[in-house]
């Protein structure tokens, strides 16, 4: 078991437990923060007869009363009426200030469940059990929660920090390959943007990483490993007043590519894979990232998969769904930049014909692939 803490302003702060069988203690745990005896145990339906009876036992065992909401929607789902539903069944149980909000499942879970305690009663506690590789390196840390909007991914939304994050490891082994696959996009943003040992690393195991061929001691370390890069960021920038929008690359293109396509086609991991090519291919035109570090990203990513089908949807409307996104500010575009593997910046001025450029880029290479 690893622990990593995320250390906030004014002296709050956190933590993410990292290990296998963590679910079964849940419980425990959360009776060690002093959390209220009533809880709201918003779960993916995907989990009903895996993770969820150990959870909901484990809560049980402590004292806890349950309140079990569950939602399969998905990513198409995550909007203000899945919130406006959610709310409604805590009411009608009659929840008060004193309850808390329990997220069972992978990113859209945590960011939609998170929204649910950062909204009612204006506020109320929330821990985070991510189940998925995206949320445990990503999305279940670090306090962003949110909906989207038919005009763009996460639009609505606020920062509302977690009592705690328990990433139970065992979890991964029972993920679908592509879901693996997609959550790993992630680890390799990570790694381009802040670590270029973690990139190594993947250069040397990412078959074994995504069929799971790894021993326990490794796959826990890979996730706190990302956990601690994410909590660094967040730490010195917990509102993404600037370095946080590094946690942003591949994100630009890539949800527009979701919005673009309705959330039908591509997984949120995929369209960021798409997304890193895309900026990787801008920087390189640039001149501000070298032609060898662009390559080797692009080997990893085609050794981790890079899914087709994206030449086929329409370039000028996926650059209209990046002018909806959250990152432009003032009329000019904020793009995440790789300098070298390791290193990545906010670059404020991006012009619109460098995003076309790079979306081109990405539709050649799926053109090319299937010919």
């Amino acid at each position: 078991m690893k622990m990593v803490r995320i250390e906030l302003a004014d002296g709050r702060a956190y933590d993410d437990i990292v290990g296998h069988g963590l679910l079964a203690k849940a419980g425990t745990q959360c009776r060690a923060l002093g959390l209220g005896d009533r809880c709201a145990l918003v779960y993916d339906k995907a989990l009903e007869q895996t993770a969820l009876p150990q959870v909901l036992d484990s809560l049980k065992s402590a004292g806890f009363e349950v309140v079990v909401i569950g939602f399969g929607k998905g990513e198409r789902g995550k909007r203000l009426e899945s919130v406006e539903t959610i709310i409604g069944s805590m009411i009608e149980a009659g929840l008060d200030r004193g309850t808390w909000v329990a997220a069972l499942g992978g990113g859209v879970v945590g960011d939609l469940a998170g929204f649910v305690a950062a909204s009612f009663l204006r506020g109320v506690d929330v821990v985070q059990m991510p189940t998925t590789i995206v949320a445990q390196v990503d999305a279940g840390l670090g306090g962003k929660t949110g909906v989207n909007h038919p005009l763009g991914k996460n639009l609505i939304g606020a920062f509302h920090q977690p009592r705690l994050v328990l990433s139970d490891t065992s979890t991964l082994r029972h993920l679908p390959e592509a879901e693996r696959v997609a959550g790993l996009a992630e680890v390799v943003k990570h790694s381009v943007i802040r670590d270029e040992e973690l990139f190594r690393f993947l250069e040397d195991k990412i078959e074994s990483v995504i069929s799971m061929e790894i021993d326990a001691d490794s796959l826990d370390w890979l996730i706190a490993r990302n956990a601690s890069i994410k909590a660094g960021v967040v730490a010195a920038d917990e509102r993404e007043a600037g370095l946080r929008a590094i946690l942003n690359y591949g994100h630009t293109i890539g949800h527009a590519i979701e919005v673009a396509t309705d959330y039908q086609i591509y997984r949120h991991g995929e369209a960021v894979i798409l997304g890193m090519i895309g900026a990787g291919r801008i920087a390189a035109q640039l001149g501000v990232w070298s032609q060898e570090d662009e390559a080797r990203q692009q080997a990893l990513l085609t050794r981790l998969g890079i899914p087709p089908g994206i030449a086929a949807v329409s370039a000028e409307q996926i650059l209209a769904r990046t002018k909806s996104d959250k990152k432009w500010r003032d009329g000019k575009l904020r793009f995440i930049l790789p300098r070298r593997i390791g290193d990545a910046y906010v670059a404020d001025d991006i012009e619109q014909e460098a995003v076309r450029a790079g979306i081109a880029h990405v539709q050649d290479l799926d053109r090319m692939a299937s010919q």
